[in-house]
């Protein structure tokens, strides 16, 4: 029996061509970003224990990625069973790197306690940790409270 390949032909282009939009969508899909990884650290409302949050962040075309971070950090987690580092509503006035030194002034809406927020200074010690553990090369972060500086 004479097997005839030219009538196979057809079939031949079809798997070749759907082969070629397969391999194209596989280097589309793997080029594409989900951004850059990051690692929050929460206090939990088990006391003395942290929850560890990974988060893909995007390049922020409107702020440096340490800003970017910060703002994340400030909203708190969106995990359950752990608390805010500060009172919600808490806002970046600004944050700005120089010399290897992170400056960020906090809002006033910082001194309002509310429930499942640590204390102010547990909170600016945890922020400090956060920002010097996902962005090495930073050696101090100076934190202001209303323009003030805030205590260490």
């Amino acid at each position: 029996m004479k097997i005839d390949f030219k009538k196979y032909i057809p079939i031949y282009i079809a798997a070749g061509v759907a082969f070629l939009f397969l391999i194209i969508s596989a280097g589309i899909y793997a080029k594409k970003s989900y951004g850059k990884k990051y690692v929050f650290m929460f206090p939990c409302v088990d006391e003395g224990k942290y929850v560890l949050e990974t988060r893909y962040l995007k390049e922020n075309p409107n702020k440096d990625s340490i800003a970017y971070f910060a703002d994340e950090l400030v909203l708190g987690s969106g995990l359950e069973r752990t608390k805010y580092l500060f009172t919600p509503g808490t806002k970046i006035n600004s944050c700005f790197e120089r010399n290897k030194v992170v400056y960020i002034d906090l809002s006033a809406d910082i001194i309002y306690m509310g429930d499942n927020v640590i204390s102010i200074r547990d909170g600016i010690e945890l922020l400090k940790e956060n920002i010097k553990n996902n962005f090495p090369h930073i050696e101090e972060v100076q934190v202001f409270v209303d323009g003030k500086y805030a205590f260490e």
